[in-house]
């Protein structure tokens, strides 16, 4: 019998183990690619920002419960899921039109309040309401911090990284992250309306680079907004994952501690 040359049988054994392979590599195709980009994403990231209000922290027990209570004790009858939902409306449609810049927060707070009930009152009835409400979100007595956030952070920076909180927020949240006790927990605080400048903006970007002194293939945003905290950090050069449910990007999370596979 004529023996096979030992090129001729590696050839016919790589062949054969390509072909076992494909199936397994198809199905599997995608793991493998999250993995890889996580890796890669791993290697280079130093920074990790981090967005305050709907990603580290919510309202408690929400804001239509808030809301609707403060109006019922000035005699107001409302609903809290009718003015929790009729809120992020007219949030919505404010940002988009405004924003929040240092001198001006308590105002552009003024009218989003004043909108959320105007359907339901008389506007000569809500500044009292408007005035407590202001002072209720001013302190942590009304905010949660999300699940397992705070064991989460610990654990990233025993690990080395850098941590800062990038917020499209007023003054009032300095005093809510001292009253939940995790201020140590990050390097800085940017607010957007002690900068300048609010998330998708380049300039609030740029801001947190030359502060912390890192490139933007260095950073890592985490957000619950798509097109501010998502694209913006996106077309910023910055690393982005997006926070929440329901999933619609590859790079999403739902939970804090999701964090920790991306970050080892």
């Amino acid at each position: 019998m004529q023996n096979k040359s030992p090129t001729l049988v590696k050839r016919r054994n790589r062949i054969h183990l390509e072909k076992l392979a494909s199936p397994i590599f198809l199905r599997y195709k995608d793991k493998f690619y999250k993995i890889k980009v996580s890796f890669l994403m791993a290697s280079t990231i130093k920074l990790l920002t981090v967005d305050a209000a709907g990603t580290l922290i919510r309202p408690w027990p929400s804001v239509g419960a808030v809301y609707a209570q403060t109006a019922r004790e000035y005699g107001l009858q409302v609903d809290d899921q009718e003015i929790d939902s009729r809120f992020y409306l007219v949030l919505g449609q404010m940002q988009k039109d405004k924003s929040i810049t240092r001198g001006e927060e308590k105002e552009f707070w003024r009218a989003v309040v004043f909108e959320t009930f105007q359907p339901f009152c008389n506007l000569d009835q809500l500044e009292p309401i408007f005035e407590k409400l202001w002072n209720l979100f001013a302190t942590g007595d009304h905010w949660r911090l999300s699940e397992h956030a705070e064991s989460t952070l610990r654990s990233i920076r025993e690990r080395g990284y850098r941590i800062a909180l990038l917020s499209n927020n007023d003054s009032r949240l300095r005093q809510v992250i001292k009253d939940l006790d995790i201020e140590e927990l990050f390097d800085e605080i940017f607010i957007s309306a002690e900068i300048g400048f609010e998330k998708p903006d380049p300039e609030i970007f740029k801001f947190v680079e030359t502060k912390m002194g890192f490139q933007p293939k260095e950073i890592l945003h985490l957000g619950d907004s798509h097109s501010r905290d998502f694209e913006g950090s996106q077309a910023a050069g910055w690393s982005a994952l997006l926070f929440g449910k329901p999933k619609i990007e590859e790079e999403q999370i739902n939970c804090f501690s999701e964090l920790l596979d991306r970050l080892p």
